[in-house]
């Protein structure tokens, strides 16, 4: 086919072809189903789940900030208005540790937690054999400070020998 399009009396023919067509009028009824199916198509994009709502969107995010706000204003509002109503000498004596810093922490827990095992070996002593056995623990404690909120957690770990007798035969 492009062989014949290649020849320059084709390439002519259909140029005088195309320009001897005329254009046919559009009917309204036609233009009237394709505004009436271009308004289908708009309210079916509108509804559909995947269009974003930002009339229920934009309310639902006024209304989160606002409970956040309100909850950080509950939470810190006391501490807020302390700071915000005295003199900077004052703030800063305020923020400084009152020397009984310490008592204000309460213990909440401490435990210990055996992570390994070990035998040492037996080993003969004056009293009979005995099984030396190591021990490694990690101990953990926790404090609490009820006025700041302020959790302090310390883990250490620690190991320990202990003589066990072993029974005679």
């Amino acid at each position: 086919m492009s062989d014949d399009l290649n020849r320059p009396g084709k390439q002519e023919d259909l140029e005088d072809l195309l320009r001897n067509l005329v254009p046919s009028h559009l009917q309204f009824d036609h233009i009237a189903d394709l505004r009436r199916e271009r308004e289908r198509f708009e309210i079916a994009k509108s509804q559909s789940p995947a269009q974003m709502q930002w009339g229920r969107l934009l309310p639902l995010m006024l209304v989160c900030t606002v409970v956040m706000f309100g909850a950080a204003l509950f939470r810190y509002g006391d501490h807020l208005r302390g700071l915000s109503g005295s003199a900077p000498s004052e703030t800063i004596a305020q923020k400084q540790t009152p020397a009984s810093a310490p008592d204000r922490f309460v213990p909440v827990s401490s435990h210990g937690t055996i992570l390994k095992t070990s035998s040492g070996g037996v080993i003969e002593t004056e009293a009979g054999p005995r099984e030396r056995l190591n021990i490694e623990y990690q101990d953990a404690y926790h404090w609490h400070d009820p006025e700041s909120g302020t959790n302090i957690r310390l883990f250490r770990p620690r190991s320990e020998e202990v003589i066990v007798p072993l029974p005679k035969d």
